[in-house]
C-alpha cells in the first residue's frame, strides 16, 4: 500500500508517519518545511519539498501577512502537491490545505482522510469572534470560499482524525460517523523526578500563542482577582500581547506577570513552575499540559482544551469551565495553599501519563483506521470508527 501526507508544516505528522509504518509498502511526505524539522521521522520515510512561499517568509519578516495572502499560498501548495503526489492509495492531509488534494486522490481511486486537530471551522469562527469582542479587537472572519473549501474537505473525507471529544462534539450529527478519536500522544518526554529545590516565590506557568484561543483574559483577570502575595505567573508565549488591547491594560497592572520569550528546552521551563495553568477556551488537545503534568508540575486546565479529557479533576490535576476566570481564581489558589497537594498531584499526573502513553491510543486508532481503510476501501456509511 501507498500512503501520501500532505501537511505544510510537520505539526505531528511525525507521529502518524511513524504510525503508519505498519501498514504501508512506501510512504511520502510532502511539506513546504526541509526534512531537518521532522525530527523523530523514521529514516526510511522522504519528505518533498512542496514550497508554501508566503508561509515560509512570514516567519522572518517584522510584520504579520495578511490572512489573504496566507489563504492564497495554501491554494498554491495545496495545488502543487496534487500536482506531483501520483496516485496513492490513502492520502492524509491536513484541514484547510488539503481541497486539492483530496480531489486529486479521488479521481485516481484513492482514499482520503482530512486531519482536523481544531474543532469544527464554523464553531471555530464563531467562538473566535466572541472572544475578539471581549479583548478589544476587529474580528476578521474567514472569507466565504475559504469556508466552502473546508466544507468540501470534511464531505470527500472517508475519515476525520480528531485528536479529542471536544474536537468530535463541535461537528453536526451527518459527519460524526466519519469522526476518528485519535489522541496525540506518544511523543512526551517524562521527567525521570520532581524538582526538589523550592521556589522562593510561587510560580505559575503557561504556554501558548494565539491570544483569543488560549484564554489569556480570563487568566489574566483571575490571576488580578487573586492578588498573591509573593506569586509570579511565567506566561511562554512568542508573540506576546501587542494589539489586544484589554489584554495589554491588564498586563500593565500586574508586575507579578512575565512574558517570556523562546526556550530552548521547554522542560527547563515547566521545571521552573509550582503550578501549570492552560486556561485555553478552544484547543483540540493542548500539547503543552500533557508536557507540564509529565513534569511532576500540579494543573489547572479547562474543560475546552483536548488533554484535560485524561485528568481526573482532584486527583491528578484541576479542571475548570472555559472562559471562567472565578474558577481558574479557585483551582489556583488551591495549589497556592497546598505544597502537599501540588506534590501530590503533579505524582499522580506523571503516573497518568505513564499510563495513557503505555496504551499507545494514537497507534492504536491509526492501526484500527488502517486495517478498515486498507482492506476493502469501505464507503463512507460503513466505516464504524471511534466515536468522538
Amino acid at each position: 500500500m501507498r500512503v501520501t501526507l500532505s501537511a505544510h508544516r510537520p505539526f505531528h505528522f511525525v507521529m502518524l508517519a511513524n504510525a503508519l509504518r505498519a501498514h504501508a509498502r512506501k510512504i511520502d511526505i510532502f511539506s513546504s518545511a526541509p526534512r531537518r524539522f521532522f525530527k523523530g521521522l523514521d529514516e526510511t520515510i522522504p519528505v518533498r519539498m512542496a514550497p508554501a512561499p508566503i508561509h515560509i517568509v512570514s516567519r522572518v519578516l517584522p510584520f504579520r501577512v495578511p490572512h489573504s495572502m496566507v489563504d492564497l499560498d495554501t491554494l498554491f501548495y495545496d495545488a502543487l502537491v496534487a500536482a506531483r503526489m501520483g496516485r496513492p492509495d490513502i492520502c492524509f492531509g491536513l484541514a484547510t490545505q488539503s481541497l486539492y488534494t483530496a480531489r486529486a486522490a479521488k479521481s485516481r481511486g484513492g482514499a482520503f482522510v482530512l486531519d482536523r486537530a481544531c474543532p469544527h471551522r464554523d464553531f471555530q469562527q464563531a467562538l473566535g469572534q466572541r472572544e475578539a469582542e471581549r479583548v478589544g479587537i476587529a474580528w476578521q472572519p474567514q472569507p466565504e470560499w475559504f469556508r466552502e473549501r473546508q466544507l468540501e474537505e470534511y464531505d470527500l473525507a472517508e475519515a476525520i482524525l480528531v485528536p479529542s471529544m471536544y474536537t468530535g462534539r463541535t461537528f453536526p450529527a451527518e459527519l460524526q460517523h466519519k469522526l476518528v478519536k485519535a489522541p496525540l500522544l506518544g511523543r512526551t518526554k517524562i521527567a525521570e523526578k520532581p524538582r526538589t529545590e523550592k521556589n522562593s516565590v510561587f510560580t505559575v506557568g503557561v504556554v501558548g500563542g494565539a491570544p483569543l484561543r488560549k484564554g489569556y483574559l480570563y487568566l489574566l483577570k483571575a490571576w488580578k482577582k487573586l492578588a498573591l502575595p509573593n506569586a509570579k505567573l511565567l506566561i511562554r508565549s512568542g508573540g506576546g500581547f501587542a494589539g489586544f488591547p484589554a489584554l495589554e491594560e491588564l498586563m500593565k497592572q500586574l508586575p507579578n506577570v512575565e512574558l517570556v520569550g523562546y526556550v530552548p528546552n521547554i522542560s527547563e521551563f515547566y521545571q521552573r513552575c509550582d503550578a501549570f495553568v492552560l486556561p485555553s477556551v478552544d484547543d483540540g488537545f493542548g500539547m503543552a499540559l500533557v508536557e507540564a503534568m509529565s513534569n511532576y508540575v500540579a494543573c489547572v486546565a479547562s474543560s475546552n482544551c483536548g488533554a484535560s479529557e485524561f485528568i481526573t479533576s482532584g486527583r491528578d490535576g484541576i479542571v475548570v469551565e472555559p472562559a471562567s476566570e472565578d474558577q481558574l481564581a479557585e483551582g489556583i489558589l488551591r495549589l497556592y495553599e497546598s505544597e502537599e497537594l501540588r506534590r501530590e498531584m503533579g505524582a499522580a499526573a506523571v503516573e497518568t501519563v505513564r499510563k495513557i502513553e503505555a496504551g499507545r491510543g494514537y497507534d492504536r486508532a491509526i492501526d484500527s483506521l488502517m486495517s478498515r481503510l486498507g482492506s476493502d476501501r469501505l464507503a463512507v456509511n460503513q466505516l464504524s470508527s471511534q466515536p468522538a
